[in-house]
C-alpha cells in the first residue's frame, strides 16, 4: 500500500462504506478502487475528486497524497496575473532537487537527468 491507498481505505471505513456502496457514488468500479487502496494504480486527478466528493473529504489533501499538486495551487498557476504580487522565478534544476512526480508517478533521478536534456535540446532549438 501507499499513502494515497491507506488513506483512501480509512475514510472510507470510518464512513462505514463498502467498496461497492463508494464505486456507485463517485462513478468508479470497486474492483479499481480496492487496487488503489493498495496502491497498484495511480489514480488520475478527476478520479480523486470523484473519490474526495463521494467520501465527503478535502480533495486537496488527496490529490498531494497521490503526488499532485493540490487544485488551489493550480488554480494559482493558471490563473491570469492580476495581481501585484511580483512573482517567484524557480530554476528547475533546483526543483528538480526535491521530491518531483508527474501524473501521480514520482521522477527518479534517471527521469529528472532526461527532463532536464530534453529542456537543453528545446531551447538550444530556439537560438
Amino acid at each position: 500500500m501507499n499513502e494515497f491507498g491507506n488513506r483512501l481505505k480509512k475514510l472510507r471505513e470510518q464512513r462505514q462504506m463498502t467498496l461497492r456502496y463508494l464505486a456507485d457514488l463517485a462513478g468508479l468500479s470497486y474492483s479499481f478502487i480496492a487496487s488503489l487502496e493498495k496502491g497498484r494504480y495511480n489514480p488520475s486527478r478527476e478520479t480523486i475528486c470523484a473519490l474526495a466528493a463521494a467520501l465527503e473529504a478535502d480533495k486537496n489533501e488527496l490529490l498531494i497524497l497521490a503526488g499532485y499538486l493540490p487544485n488551489e495551487t493550480v488554480d494559482r498557476a493558471i490563473s491570469s496575473p492580476t495581481s501585484n504580487k511580483p512573482t517567484r522565478e524557480h530554476s528547475l534544476e533546483i526543483l528538480l532537487q526535491e521530491q518531483v512526480s508527474f501524473n501521480g508517478v514520482r521522477l527518479s533521478v534517471e527521469d529528472k537527468n532526461a527532463l532536464l536534456a530534453f529542456m537543453q535540446t528545446m531551447f538550444s532549438l530556439r537560438k
